[in-house]
């Protein structure tokens, strides 16, 4: 029997982690009562551990129908990888629905980071990136129409990196990125299918070949109950200035 305390909570957490883990994503729970017979605990201590999955989460509820286990938040490692390449690591099929494209004249801000000449002619065009079906990012990017010729809607359906590479010759060196909070407009929640007040993630990028030419500009707001970001952080320049004050 599990008892009430703080001790035999957490070691019921601890349970229902377990029981999570041993789940797949989509998988309803035993119900709370089910548990509290099970585990011999009030039920009232079953729905604080399972309160606090929720917070974490793990589960989530659904009015009327039980607990499920949910997604975890899918980690992006940053670096020149595309969205199709990040859901293949992930098991989930990439898809992507063009909600916008036109060919329109560099304005100010788009001509300096593309390093062009304002009105140079431009496509801008936004889709909505999907990971097996679920909604999880709205892009929107500018490229020199200079740079594609004949590049049209449907050729937008994968990875645009490939496609830069294996139609145009075109093979992404760096990006530059810029991450921030934000709470998207209403059309991108949407599209992605979030309430009011959720807060997204959004990444601005700048792309550049391997020459170091700049080649897009990109403005990718992701959902932020699904994806979480990561990088490797290393101590080079520590370790330099050490190594000069070693020498």
């Amino acid at each position: 029997m599990i008892r009430g305390d703080d001790t035999t909570r957490q070691a019921l957490r601890a349970r229902l982690r377990e029981l999570v883990a041993g789940a797949h994503v989509g998988d309803r729970l035993p119900s709370e009562r089910e548990l509290s017979l099970r585990w011999g605990v009030a039920r009232m201590t079953v729905r604080g551990a399972m309160d606090a999955l929720v917070a974490e989460g793990l589960v989530e509820r659904r009015h009327g129908s039980g607990t499920y286990v949910v997604p975890r938040p899918f980690a992006r490692v940053l670096g020149l990888t595309s969205f199709t390449q990040d859901m293949a690591a992930r098991g989930l099929v990439a898809g992507s629905r063009v909600v916008a494209f036109e060919h329109v004249p560099a304005d100010a801000v788009i001509a300096e980071r593309l390093h062009v000449e304002m009105g140079h002619p431009v496509i801008r065009f936004t889709r909505l990136r999907l990971g097996s079906g679920d909604a999880m990012a709205v892009e929107t990017t500018w490229i020199s129409s200079t740079l594609v010729p004949g590049l049209t809607p449907e050729d937008l359906d994968g990875s645009l990196y490939e496609l830069l590479a294996r139609r145009y010759r075109i093979v992404p060196g760096a990006a530059r990125i810029t991450i921030e909070p934000v709470n998207p407009d209403p059309e991108t929640r949407r599209l992605l299918t979030i309430p009011a007040g959720q807060a997204c993630l959004r990444l601005q990028m700048v792309d550049a070949d391997v020459r170091g030419r700049i080649i897009m500009v990109a403005n990718c707001v992701y959902r932020g109950d699904k994806y979480q970001l990561t990088a490797d952080i290393t101590g080079a320049a520590f370790a330099t200035s050490a190594q000069r004050r070693a020498g």
